[in-house]
Formats: C-alpha cells, structure tokens, sequence
C-alpha cells in the first residue's frame, strides 16, 4: 500500500485535545474522510479515527477519537499524516496532487528541459516549484507556468518569466 503525505501536525490546540494541521493538500480532503494515518520518523503507519476537523483559515484542528486533552495530543506533535493513495478523493482530468508533480521535467514552452520538480511548497498566496537543482524556484501561477501534463510527465513553463541560476 502506497500512502500520500497530506498535512503535518504542528501543536496541540485548545483544551479539548485539538491539533493544529498545516495541510499539504487540499483541505477538502481533511473532511471527507473518517480515519487518517500518522508517522513519524522511522516509525510504522497507525490508524486513526478523525473525531472533528475545523478549518482555522491558514490551517486546521483535528480530533482524533479518544485523546481528550491537550497532555494526550501532545505525542503527536511533529507526525506527518498521511492516507493511503486508493483512498484520496478522485479528480477531475485536468486536475492533480501536487505529489504526482515530483520528478516531472520541467520544460520551457520549446519543449527545452529546465530541470525536474523535487517539491512543491505553499507560499500562502501562491505555491512554489523547487527544482531539483536546489536552486531554481518557479512561482506555481498561471502566467509562468503555462501547462501541467501529468500523463506525459511535463510541465511547461514561460522561460522568459523565471531566473535560472547558473551552474
């Protein structure tokens, strides 16, 4: 079974045994599903019960099911939570997870390879692409970066709109 990274828990959150989620994915996904699985580092994937999710604007509470207090959530404090990828919630055609850009090529609109994603970060207002260069950062908006093809392992992007260290 694959599982898929979709948030991270932060901090404990209130008196009730809240957590604070920075989500990874769409914070839709967080409300449509029932159980989650937490890890951490080296660690197996364990089953939890989602009890309530509230979406706090720039992140989200969660309660697991049978940790009450702030003292019994606080053993999560750092797991990254994830869900097995057969259960994320289908997209429509022209949509995708941000997990399936990983190690795609990124091409100028010539079909010219600037380098492959090795990860997508939030910005708040916008995403960002890291390349997997280190170096090189593309702003994740519709005027850079003309065309996501998941199916075909490409994204194009306007090379004239983004800076390209040299080597």
């Amino acid at each position: 079974m694959n599982f898929v990274i979709i948030g991270k828990i932060v901090d404990t959150f209130g008196i009730k045994g809240y957590l604070k989620v920075n989500p990874f994915s769409d914070k839709e996904i967080f409300k449509k599903v029932r159980n989650i699985f937490l890890k951490k580092r080296g660690g197996d994937y364990v089953k939890f019960e989602l009890e309530d999710v509230s979406d706090k604007g720039n992140f989200l509470t969660i309660k697991l099911k049978g940790y009450d207090s702030p003292e019994e959530a606080l053993i999560f404090k750092g797991a990254h939570i994830y869900l097995p990828e057969e259960e994320l919630p289908s997209l429509a055609e022209d949509e995708f997870y941000y997990y399936q850009l990983v190690d795609i090529e990124v091409k100028d609109e010539k079909g010219e390879v600037i380098g492959k994603v090795k990860a997508i970060h939030d910005m708040g207002v916008y995403n960002l692409i890291e390349l997997s260069d280190g170096k090189t950062f593309i702003p994740f908006v519709s005027d850079i970066v003309k065309k996501v093809d998941v199916k075909n392992k490409e994204i194009i992007v306007d090379r004239n709109r983004i800076f390209i260290p040299s080597s």
